[in-house]
This record gives structure tokens, sequence and C-alpha cells, in this order.
């Protein structure tokens, strides 16, 4: 059975996507170009001049090692780089790296520096750089504590370094890429002078380097004239990065409405997380172009350690009843802004794209869940959703849900808290049943959060060991079968259920050329012609 939306419903599309990490997409009134490919800086576009950009937060730190914050990764990554990136496919590709050998029993990586790169302060890049940076960010950075235990990296001579691992990792070289929290290099100078909160001075290799922060106002980035850049062609983050205006403003504007009036009124040339409803009026105005890219994936998750859904039959009766077609139009309005995929991964990443499972999701089939909630031994018993305002696509997800829910006989609280009470309250890991949450776009489902068995989610010797095999296995190919039988066990033992992918919108002035996101935005090789 269908549920039928309320139109009442649609009063809250103001949504606010989850910020995240993303690669370049583009959709219906976006830059002139191919649909999936951004329009590049015409050769003779205007160079110099200022982007402002109608950022949506102000970043808690400048320090890329401590913060998986989207906001310290946006304008980071235009200060910092690391020894490798990702390339449009979200390949791992060199950057500070001239290249990279990795040893027959995949414990030894060795990085050969490219020469002659300098720091923001006029300082060669040297091996003992990297070093300094690399071994902090194992101690510091939440993808070093969980992935990197006993490693360490060290200077074979001025410009090379040897990253050194106790046990094989398959993606070792996709964490040292992925810029969030990113393995930057800092000058050793630097770490050094730093402590476990954060860095004293923020200085890098990157096309841009920090010339203001004004709390609660702006950062001000201004170009760095002696940048070193590849000299490949621009491919996603990596190729040849420039410059091509000479003032790069973030100005924090927490509130939409202002942001959209701001470029509207030429106030920002770029302004970013609008919201689908909004986007409508940038379609309609000559003067701007929308520009999508993948948002993230979009899920509920059950409390499979506390209360009724420790019984599977019963998370299997939920996701029976699911139907993805309502619950992402009641989120994202139109087929254009979310991807319709029983997969972790979006299809544009092959390599971990799985449909193993897909006959279980979005099954809207209200028979089968009274069947299993028979099964279950469910007996009227309250089932609580938690969710918040603060992110309207939860918070619509969690509607359809209650009404699918309440269409079967399940008797459904929904308590709606704003986001910092909602975090603590689930944090708890008792008093809830289900929660939908969003996750910032990933390349690999290996890098979400969730498999880390937080409070409530599904603890489980079976995940724990495919997630080890994956992790251990000496390629991807080879661990194609494992990445099968985890997305199956997602699906039969529903520790969630994917709804689907949502996608971020961009605003930009029609005089913008080359804005890219790859895993989030990027300013480099972008122009303004105003």
């Amino acid at each position: 059975m269908t549920i039928k939306i309320k139109l009442a419903l649609f009063a809250f599309l103001a949504l606010l996507l989850i910020s995240g990490c993303a690669s370049g997409e583009q959709g219906k009134g976006a830059q002139e170009g191919s649909s999936t490919e951004p329009a590049p800086a015409n050769q003779n576009a205007k160079k110099g001049g200022t982007l402002n950009i109608g950022y949506p937060t102000q970043p808690v730190t400048l320090d890329a090692h401590i913060s998986s914050n989207t906001a310290v990764k946006d304008i980071t990554r235009e200060i910092y780089e690391q020894l490798v990136t990702l390339d449009k496919n979200a390949q791992v590709i060199p950057m500070l790296a001239e290249s990279y050998e990795i040893s027959d029993d995949k414990l030894s990586y060795t990085f050969h520096l490219r020469r002659g790169v300098k720091f923001h302060n006029g300082k060669e890049l040297k091996a003992e750089d990297v070093v300094a940076s690399l071994n902090r960010w194992i101690r510091l950075s939440s993808h070093g504590k969980a992935n990197f235990a006993g490693a360490e990296a060290k200077e074979k001579d001025e410009y090379t370094v040897v990253l050194q691992l106790k046990t094989p990792f398959l993606l070792t070289l996709q964490l040292l890429a992925d810029p969030i929290p990113a393995a930057a290099i800092y000058p050793k100078e630097v770490v050094d002078a730093a402590d476990d909160k954060g860095i004293k001075t923020y200085i890098g290799t990157g096309p841009y380097r920090l010339e203001e922060w004004k709390q609660d106002q702006y950062i001000h980035l201004t170009k760095f004239n002696d940048y070193s850049a590849r000299t490949e062609p621009s491919d996603g983050a990596g190729g040849k990065k420039e410059a091509l205006v000479d003032d790069l403003y973030f100005r924090f504007v927490t509130d939409e409405s202002t942001r959209l009036a701001g470029i509207a009124s030429g106030e920002y040339d770029i302004a970013l997380n609008i919201s689908v409803d909004n986007e409508r009026q940038i379609e309609g105005n000559p003067d701007l172009q929308t520009f999508l890219s993948p948002g993230g994936l979009i899920a509920y998750f059950y409390n499979s350690n506390d209360g009724l859904f420790r019984n599977v039959k019963l998370r299997q009766a939920v996701n029976a009843i699911q139907n993805a077609d309502d619950i992402l139009t009641s989120a994202f309005r139109d087929p254009q802004f979310y991807v319709k995929t029983s997969s972790l991964v979006l299809p544009d990443y092959p390599n971990w794209y799985s449909e193993a499972g897909k006959e279980f999701y979005s099954q809207a089939n209200p028979e089968k869940a009274k069947q299993l909630l028979q099964e279950a031994g469910y007996n009227g018993e309250e089932v609580k959703i938690f969710t918040t305002r603060d992110y309207i696509d939860q918070y619509n997800v969690a509607v359809v849900l209650q009404q699918e829910l309440e269409s079967i006989g399940v008797k459904v609280k929904l308590d709606v808290y704003d986001w910092p009470t909602l975090q603590e309250k689930l944090a708890a890991g008792t008093g809830w049943d289900i929660y939908p949450m969003s996750y910032a776009f990933r390349p690999t489902f290996y890098q979400y959060a969730f498999w880390g068995g937080g409070a409530g989610l599904l603890k489980s010797p079976e995940l724990d060991e495919l997630l080890q095999g994956i992790r251990t296995s000496e390629s991807v190919e080879a661990a194609r079968p494992l990445i099968d039988r985890l997305q199956q066990f997602v699906w039969t033992e529903v520790p969630f259920s994917l709804i689907g992918h949502s996608k971020q919108v961009t605003a930009l002035s029609k005089n913008v050329q080359g804005f890219q996101n790859i895993l989030g935005p990027i300013f480099w090789n972008t122009t303004n012609g105003k």
C-alpha cells in the first residue's frame, strides 16, 4: 500500500541538506557543459578579483588533522595539501607525492616527494615535514586512530618517506587522500609547536594562504604567488590547481534566506547548502546557476541493543513496509534531488557499488510487514522515533515512517528535539527505538561512521568479520565477494534501513566558471567574470 503524503507535509520542505563530501555532478539549471562535468573556466576568462562565498557555518578550527567538521574541510583544503588526492572518479592520484610504491606484503608505502614545493612561509617541503605531519595525523585523527594503530611514517631521505603499517589495510591510500579529516602536510615546526587541541599557525602548500580570520564574520584567503602546481591537467581534486581569483572570502551566514538574498543581489558569488524548495528561486533567476552534487546517504537506524528492536523480525517488519518513493519525495521533492538505490554507495563508484539484497529494498509490502510483526510477537508496544526539525529531511523521513507504521497497526510516538539534545539522547543508547539520520557522501561504504557499533547500533561478530576481511583484502577486486556479503547482511539483519542518497544544491552567479564539488566544494580553477 502506498502511503499518501499529506499536502501539509510539504510546508516543511525547507531542506537543510547535511553538508558533506561530494563529487562533481550537475543538474537542471547548472552551468553549460555536459550533465556530469563542471563547465571549465574559459582560458580567456577574467582572472584576478574576488569570490565571495555565502557559507552556512564557521569552522571550529583550521587544523585539518583533528576535526571531521565539514566547514574545516571545505576551507582548509584550499590551504593545505596531502601526499595523494582523488580524481573526478574518486580514484587515488598523487599530489605532493611525485609517485609512490607499495611493498608486496602491503605493509610499506614509499612516497617520493615532488621537489621545489614551497610552504606559504617560503620553506621547501621535505620528508621531515611529511613524517611529522603523518605521525600526528595517525595519532590524533579519527581515521588514524581507527585504522592505523601501530603505523609510523619514517624518513628515508630528504625527499622520500616510508609509511610502515602493522597490518595490511586495503584503504590506506583512500584514507590518506580523504579530505576529512585530512592527512594535511604542515611544516615540521608547526607540528612541533602544536598541542593536541590544535596547531598554532596555519601554513600549507595550497594555492591559497590564510590572510585573516575574523571570528563570526569571515575567513579571508589570498592567492599564494609561489604555489607549485602539478603539470597534469586538472582532474577532480588533483592535477593542475591554479588560484584564478586573488581573494576568497568565506562569509559566515547561518540563515539560508539571507544567503539566497545575498547571491540574488550580487553580494555573494556562490551560496552553499540551498534547500530544494529554494532551488526554484535559483532556477527562475537568469543571473544564477544551480549546481548539484552528491549530498549523502539517508537511512533510519534501529536500536538493536536495547528495547523492542533487538528482535530482527521486528526490524525486518519495519523494513518491509518502507516505500522509498514516498519517503524520498517527502524529503527532497523531486527525483533530480535524490538517487533511489539499494546500494550503500552510488552507482558512479562501481568498485564499491553492490545490488546484493536489493529485493529487500523499498518493498512497500504491508502484508509481509504484518506477518513479520506477528512472528516478532509484537503486542501493541509503543515504538519511539526520535528526530529533529533542525534537519528537515530527517524530520520528514520520520513523519512518513510514522504514517507507514501506523497503517499496519504499530503504535508510534514521534519525539522531536533540537539537534544537540537529539545527539545527547541518542548517545545514551536507551529510550529510543528508531531515528532517521543523514551521513555525508563517501565513495566507499567503509568510511561511514556507523560501522563502529555506536550507542544502540547493531554489534555483530559477522559484521566485524566482514569489515575486517575487506580491510585486509589484497585489492578491491579480491574484496568484491565480501562487499556483496556485507551489503546482503545489511538487508537481512537490518541494522538500518537505507532510504536513498540525497543531492546537495549550490547556487552560483552566472559569472562563475570552473566550480567543482569533489567530496565538497573546491575553489581553485574557479573564475569570477564580473
